[in-house]
């Protein structure tokens, strides 16, 4: 009996860490950062992801499609609400907005001090 007590106190101490660490990576929503392009999925995007960061958490990122679908299931996971109906609206906004070559295009502004064309 004792085992079983000192195996749930383990348990929970990690359950516990895990949970910590996860909320303290979190940034305050109120945080200042770019506000969002428009596009028809801006709404569900602010619904789904500004309830716990702000918005220079996705637009500060570049990544490649399959990289923003594991960011949902990763947020999905630590309990973001993403409709299934929702999903592809978001990875093309996602996609679309903050994908690699956007990333590119901002890096060959900043050497050459021009806007892109």
């Amino acid at each position: 009996m004792c085992g079983e007590s000192s195996l749930f106190q383990r348990i929970f101490a990690a359950i516990f860490l895990s949970a910590s660490i996860i909320l303290a990576s979190a940034q305050a929503p109120s945080a200042p950062g770019k506000p969002l392009p428009p596009g028809a999925a801006q709404a569900k995007v602010k619904a789904a992801c500004l309830q716990c960061h702000n918005a220079s958490r996705i637009t500060e990122q570049h990544l490649t499609r399959q990289q923003w679908s594991d960011e949902l299931e990763k947020m999905q996971g630590l309990g973001a609400v993403i409709p299934d109906a929702d999903r592809k609206a978001l990875l093309n906004y996602l996609t679309r907005n903050f994908g690699p070559e956007k990333g590119a295009a901002r890096d060959a502004t900043k050497k050459s001090g021009s806007a892109p064309d």
